[in-house]
C-alpha cells in the first residue's frame, strides 16, 4: 500500500470507520424506514416472507438434520425444494446464531437484508481504494494498481478515501437496490469487488494466496446469490483477457497456477452446493423461452428507476419489473469522466468492456448475442431474468465512476476543497438514491394458535386454504409457508422460484374441492389436515364451505380456533 498520511488522508483505520458509517447513514437514508422500524415491520411483498422462511429452515436444518438441507417440508412429496430458488445458504449462516438462540426472525431477517446494500458498498470501497491507492501484491509495482496511484504522473498524490466512498455508494445504494428491496440474494452483492480485488492482485503478483481468495470470494457469491455468482464468472471470463493485456503483470506461469490452486480449493464445495439445482434443472428442465423473455431487460431499462425513487420514480414506466436500472446522473457523469481518465490505462480497460458486456447480457434474448450464451452456458438456462445483470453493470458504473471522481478531485489543489467537492458528491448520491420503501407491513411475529394445537397432533401433511389457483400465484402460498413452519408438519402448499408439475397438478385437483378428484389428490399426498383460513373468505363463502366440508364422507370437523390475527377451521381427511 502506499505510505500512510497523516489526519483524514493519511489513516487507513480511520478511513475505513468513517467510510463505514458514512454507508451505515446513507442507507438508512435510502431505505427509509425500514431501518427503523426494523424491529417490527417489512416490505409488504411475498419474498419477505420467503426471506425469513429460508432462514429459519436454515437453522431448523443445519442444528438438527443437516442432511435435510434442501429437502424442506413445502411442496409435499417432492424434493430438492430449497433449490427451487436460490437457498441463501451464506445468509442462513449469518442469521443462524442468533436465531437458534431463539431471536425474533422478523428483526434478524431485516438485519440480514440491510447488511448486504451496506457490505457492498464496503467491498466496492475496497476495490476503488486500492485501484487508485496501489498495492503491495507485486515486488515489481507496475503502472496503475500496484503501483504508483493512476495519474500520478501528472497530479499530485491524495488520499483515495473520497473517490473510493462515491464508488461504494453507487454501487451499494443506486436504484437497483431500491427495484430489489425484497429480495435478500440480490442484495449480498459485496463478493463481485472483492472477487475483481483478488484478481488484480493475482494478475499482479501471481501468488497462490490470492488466487486462492478469488477463489472464495467466487464461491462465496455463489453462496449468496446463484445468479450473480453465474453472472459474475461470467463476465470475468468475458474481461480478463483484457486485464492481461496490462504491463507489469505477473507471467502467465505464475498466474495460472494461482488460479487454478483457488478453483481446486473451493470447487468441491460448488460442486457440491450446485448438485440439487443441476438435478432440478436436469428433471424439470430450464427455463421457457417466453419467460426469459419477460425478464430480459429493455434499452428503456437503462433510463428507468423505481417508482419509489425521489427524483426518479416518473421514470419506472420506461421500464418493467426488475428492469429499471438507471444509476443516476452523478454516476453516469463521473463513469464517463472515469472512461476517458483511465484510457491509457490496460489494467483498467476490463470494467469498460465489463460494462458493455453485462449491459448486453442484461438485454436477454431480445438481442441474438443471450441466445447464443444459453447454447454455450448451461446454468443460464436455469436463471429466468437476464435483467438482474444489473448488478454487474453497477459494478463496473462504480469503479468508472470512482475513478472520474479521482480524475477530478486530483485537480483541486487544496486539501480542503477535496474534501467539500466529495462530501458533496456523496451527498449528491445520496438526494439521487433516497426513496419511499414500502409498504412496510407489521408480520404476525408469534405462533398463530392453530398451529401450536397441530403441533401436538399425529403425524399428517396439511393443507392451507384458500388455496392459489395456477393462473393466479402466488395467492396466499407464501404466508402458509411461513407460518407453516412454526407447527412443524409437511405441506401440501408450496412458494419459490419455480413450481413443480406435481403441484400445478394439485391446484388443478382443487378447483373442484371438495368435490370431483380433490380428495383423492390429498390423500394421495398423504394430506391429513385441512386448514381453512376464516378471514380470507367472504362470510357466506366460508360458511358455505365449512358446510360442504361438514357434510363431506371422509371429513370431519376438529375445531375453529379464533385467533384474532389467523381464525381458522380445521378439519380431518379420513384415511379410505
Amino acid at each position: 500500500m502506499s505510505a500512510p498520511r497523516k489526519g483524514m488522508e493519511g489513516s487507513p483505520r480511520f478511513e475505513w470507520l468513517a467510510a463505514g458509517l458514512i454507508f451505515a447513514a446513507l442507507t438508512v437514508v435510502v431505505f427509509w424506514p425500514q431501518p427503523v422500524q426494523w424491529l417490527t415491520h417489512a416490505h409488504g411483498h411475498h419474498d419477505t416472507l420467503f426471506n425469513m422462511w429460508r432462514l429459519s429452515w436454515i437453522t431448523e436444518a443445519l442444528t438438527t438434520d443437516p442432511a435435510r438441507l434442501f429437502d424442506p417440508p413445502i411442496f409435499h412429496p417432492a424434493q430438492r425444494v430449497l433449490a427451487f430458488s436460490d437457498a441463501v445458504l451464506l445468509q442462513g449462516l449469518v442469521a443462524l446464531p442468533a436465531l437458534a438462540a431463539g431471536a425474533p426472525i422478523l428483526p434478524v431477517s431485516n438485519i440480514v437484508l440491510l447488511l448486504g446494500p451496506w457490505l457492498s458498498a464496503l467491498g466496492m470501497y475496497l476495490l476503488v481504494r486500492d485501484l487508485l491507492a496501489g498495492s503491495d501484491a507485486s515486488p515489481r509495482r507496475p503502472e496503475g494498481l500496484g503501483g504508483a496511484p493512476l495519474g500520478e504522473r501528472s497530479l499530485p498524490a491524495f488520499s483515495p478515501f473520497w473517490p473510493a466512498v462515491i464508488a461504494g455508494t453507487i454501487f451499494g445504494l443506486l436504484p437497483y437496490r431500491v427495484e430489489h428491496v425484497m429480495h435478500l440474494e440480490l442484495q449480498w452483492s459485496q463478493w463481485m469487488p472483492l472477487a475483481c480485488w483478488a484478481l488484480h492482485r493475482t494478475v499482479e503478483g501471481g501468488r497462490v494466496r490470492d488466487g486462492v481468495w478469488l477463489g472464495v470470494f467466487v464461491l462465496a457469491q455463489f453462496l449468496s446469490c446463484i445468479y450473480y455468482g453465474v453472472f459474475l464468472v461470467l463476465t470475468l471470463a468475458c474481461v480478463t483477457p483484457l486485464l492481461l493485456l496490462a504491463r507489469g503483470r505477473a507471467p502467465l506461469t505464475r498466474i495460472a497456477p494461482a488460479v487454478v490452486v483457488g478453483m481446486l480449493v473451493t470447487a468441491p464445495v460448488l460442486v457440491a452446493y450446485s448438485a440439487p439445482y443441476r438435478a432440478n434443472q436436469a428433471t424439470f428442465g430450464g427455463r421457457g423461452a417466453d419467460e426469459i423473455d419477460t425478464w430480459s431487460a429493455t434499452a428503456g431499462s437503462f433510463i428507468s428507476a423505481p417508482e419509489g425513487n425521489r427524483i426518479y420514480g416518473r421514470t419506472a414506466a420506461f421500464g418493467g419489473p426488475e428492469g429499471r436500472l438507471w444509476p443516476g446522473a452523478i454516476a453516469l457523469l463521473l463513469g464517463v469522466v472515469g472512461l476517458w481518465s483511465a484510457r491509457r490505462q490496460l489494467v483498467l480497460w476490463m470494467y469498460a468492456a465489463m460494462l458493455v458486456v453485462s449491459a448486453v447480457l442484461a438485454m436477454g434474448t431480445h438481442t441474438p448475442i443471450y441466445r447464443v450464451m444459453l447454447a454455450l452456458v448451461p446454468p443460464l438456462g436455469g436463471l429466468r431474468a437476464p435483467s438482474r445483470f444489473g448488478m454487474v453493470v453497477a459494478l463496473a458504473i462504480a469503479v468508472l465512476a470512482g475513478l472520474g471522481a479521482a480524475h477530478l478531485l486530483a485537480r483541486l489543489r487544496v486539501g480542503w476543497l477535496r474534501h467539500v467537492a466529495g462530501v458533496l458528491l456523496v451527498l449528491g448520491l445520496g438526494v439521487e438514491y433516497a426513496s419511499r420503501i414500502g409498504p412496510l407491513h407489521p408480520w404476525v411475529q408469534r405462533t398463530p394458535i392453530h398451529a401450536r394445537w397441530l403441533r401436538d397432533q399425529p403425524a399428517g401433511v396439511v393443507v392451507d386454504l384458500p388455496i392459489a389457483r395456477a393462473n393466479a400465484l402466488p395467492h396466499h402460498e407464501a404466508e402458509w409457508s411461513f407460518y407453516g413452519r412454526t407447527h412443524g408438519h409437511p405441506m401440501a402448499n408450496g412458494y419459490s422460484g419455480y413450481y413443480p408439475k406435481p403441484y400445478l397438478d394439485l391446484l388443478g385437483a382443487m378447483v373442484a374441492f371438495p368435490r370431483g378428484e380433490s380428495l383423492s389428490a390429498l390423500r394421495s399426498r398423504d394430506v391429513r389436515y385441512i386448514v381453512v383460513h376464516e378471514d380470507r373468505y367472504e362470510p357466506a363463502d366460508y360458511l358455505d364451505l365449512d358446510a360442504r366440508l361438514r357434510g363431506t364422507p371422509g371429513v370431519r370437523f376438529l375445531g375453529r380456533f379464533p385467533d384474532p390475527d389467523y381464525p381458522v377451521g380445521i378439519y380431518l381427511i379420513e384415511p379410505r
